[in-house]
């Protein structure tokens, strides 16, 4: 998905690269022209020095004595022998000094100008994964917003049509059909309800688990049995292998939810062959594996198979159905009462495996 940085903070990157380059270039000319004025005062004070000498040694002064007697106001300068003569000139050391001040100059431009560089290359890259994330988002979104609309308007059209069915044509033999229609549209329409109403209560903190020591074994037949009076044909392609009981750590009220988002998941995604749940102890975990045979998903799609509003495939093609929030909202549930899920898969076309541990009772720290 291509991403476009918003104008205004193109401007400003632009406009904070251009003080940098501009802060950088004056005080790399400062520091030249420093360098240029102590050069010069030196060539004045040597000229100075010159004249100086020249006048003393003018009255009869011999030039070494006429140096020892002017030489301490000039430093910098230094007599050069020149046969039995000498002459003056600027000194190493002087020089040394002033290149050492020139260099650190410098380096000094050079270590800010790379540093804020550095932090300008670290801040545009910050807020090109922010303009990124955003986009993702507003897209997500604005998809979950389609998405939606679409889950309640085909089972409030179908029982329309199955309402107007019966108005118009009464068939007590057709009845029962009807009914079973919509009963299985309405299932569909509160399962989508109770997530979007699971998620805000998440994100208001208004959701609290209360995790205690159950017969998970117990509770997730229970929570099967409701699925599969939900689902009318789930006996088919669900295959289950259960303890006849395991004691865990866990909420009884979230166990629902969970079970539930994974099967739905499984049969959205699972092409129809058959999927297999078991439990199971393993070390200190109670572990519930849901496996299909179905599309699976690669790397790059298992880094957010849990983020919100996420739904395998093209975010902008999208056809199959889904809000995108039950595999977030299981994994938020698991996280509440102590529990961890994790997914694998071999690639598309090989199915997927979801795991969810839970403590074992007496395990939990």
């Amino acid at each position: 998905m291509g991403t476009r940085l918003p104008l205004w903070i193109l401007l400003v990157a632009a406009l904070f690269l251009a003080q940098l380059s501009w802060w950088g270039y004056t005080l790399w000319t400062r520091g030249e022209a420093q360098y240029q004025i102590g050069f010069r005062n030196l060539q004045q004070m040597k000229a100075l020095a010159d004249i100086e000498l020249d006048d003393r040694m003018a009255d009869g002064t011999p030039a070494r004595d006429a140096w020892r007697a002017i030489g301490a106001r000039f430093p910098g300068i230094a007599p050069v022998p020149q046969g039995d003569e000498f002459e003056l000139q600027i000194g190493a050391d002087a020089l040394e000094a002033l290149g050492r001040e020139r260099r650190k100059r410098q380096s000094m431009v050079a270590g800010e100008g790379s540093f804020f560089l550095a932090l300008w290359g670290v801040a545009l890259w910050f807020l090109l994964r922010a303009a990124r994330r955003e986009t993702r988002l507003a897209l997500q979104e604005s998809n979950f917003l389609h998405a939606v609309t679409h889950e309640f308007r085909s089972p409030l059209q179908s029982m329309r049509l199955a309402v107007e069915s019966l108005i118009r044509r009464p068939d007590p033999q057709r009845a029962p059909v009807y009914a079973q229609g919509m009963l299985e549209d309405l299932t569909r329409l509160d399962g989508l309800v109770e997530n979007v109403l699971a998620v805000g209560r998440l994100d208001a903190k208004a959701f609290e688990t209360t995790p205690r020591r159950l017969d998970l074994a117990e509770a997730v037949r229970q929570e099967l049995g409701r699925f599969q009076a939900r689902v009318p044909g789930s006996q088919e392609w669900l295959e289950v292998d259960l303890p006849e009981q395991l004691q865990a750590e866990a909420d009884p009220a979230a166990l629902g939810p969970i079970l539930s988002n994974l099967l739905e998941n499984a049969r959205k995604y699972g092409d129809g062959k058959p999927v297999r749940l078991s439990l199971e102890a393993h070390n200190a975990y109670a572990v519930l594996r849901l496996s299909d045979q179905g599309r699976g998903f690669n790397a790059e799609e298992k880094r957010r198979l849990f983020d919100r509003f996420w739904r395998a495939g093209d975010e902008r093609v999208r056809t199959a159905p889904g809000s995108g929030l039950g595999l977030y909202l299981v994994r938020e549930l698991a996280r509440a009462q102590g529990a961890t899920i994790s997914a694998s898969s071999d690639g598309h076309g090989r199915g997927a495996t979801f795991t969810v541990r839970w403590p074992l009772a007496g395990e939990r720290a």
